[in-house]
């Protein structure tokens, strides 16, 4: 608002209510996702219409098809119409670098939900490293897009072998290094922390579950702010007590059914 001269002052006035009744809206869209009601955060955010929202939109579907729903299909209905509010956010604010990670998020979890071979076909995979890039071009030292970056060649390891490697050019070091990056960036970020450690325990590997406990140690440490929060802490729970207990093969089970391959 800088910009504006005295001769706007009435258009402003005008304004006034609907601007605030946007924040006002934002605000308890944000509010209700960090109480865990993703579904009632994303319909709030959803009617503002604001590249904004619908990021804050995606993420809350993205949220709940994660951590709250249990049924494929449903899965990947909140995850569809997470990509679809996605879609809108970076169409309208194509500068915004949240807006291409909540799209490049948005399409992992859709690829993830139809299995590797249809989002092959679909170019899923493309078009997700295409906004990771993006995003990092707009904010290099985001540790989010870092962590997408990690996330993108990991899960590519994860579902495609060494096929899926040669022809997206992922790598586990890759998704290694892009995750550390993002970690020496937000040191205390415990959502990427959970993330990067339930990728980890997918993989297998000594030297994977080494670094995985110790990611999973410092989310369990974390005192949880938001239902989120404590969602993943729950998850962080038992994935270290089946390290702890000498069980690595039920740690690796409980990771891939975060990861989509076993429910």
């Amino acid at each position: 608002m800088r910009w504006v001269s005295l001769l706007l002052i009435l258009v402003l006035a005008q304004w006034a209510q609907p601007a605030a009744a946007m924040w006002s809206d934002l605000d308890a869209a944000r509010a209700a996702f960090d109480d865990g009601a993703f579904s009632r955060a994303a319909g709030v955010a959803r009617e503002i219409g604001t590249a904004e929202g619908y990021t804050l939109a995606a993420h809350a579907e993205m949220a709940r098809g994660d951590l709250i729903e249990e049924k494929d299909k449903v899965r990947l209905e909140c995850y569809r119409t997470a990509l679809a509010d996605a879609r809108k956010a970076v169409a309208g604010a194509p500068d915004s670098p949240e807006a291409h990670l909540a799209l490049a998020i948005a399409l992992g979890f859709v690829a993830r939900s139809e299995g590797g071979l249809e989002a092959h076909m679909q170019g899923l995979g493309e078009e997700a490293r295409k906004h990771i890039d993006i995003a990092l071009k707009l904010a290099p030292d985001s540790p989010w897009a870092h962590a997408a970056l990690g996330g993108w060649n990991l899960q590519i390891a994860y579902a495609g072998g060494s096929i899926g490697e040669a022809i997206y050019g992922a790598s586990v070091k890759a998704g290694q290094q892009a995750y550390e990056r993002a970690l020496s960036i937000d040191p205390g970020n415990i959502s990427i922390a959970y993330q990067y450690a339930v990728q980890l325990l997918g993989l297998d590997g000594d030297a994977h579950r080494r670094r995985a406990a110790e990611l999973l140690d410092m989310v369990v440490a974390h005192r949880p702010a938001n239902a989120m929060e404590r969602l993943l802490r729950q998850s962080a729970v038992n994935l270290k007590q089946a390290l702890d207990q000498g069980r690595p093969e039920k740690a690796m089970q409980l990771a891939e059914a975060r990861l989509g391959r076993a429910r």
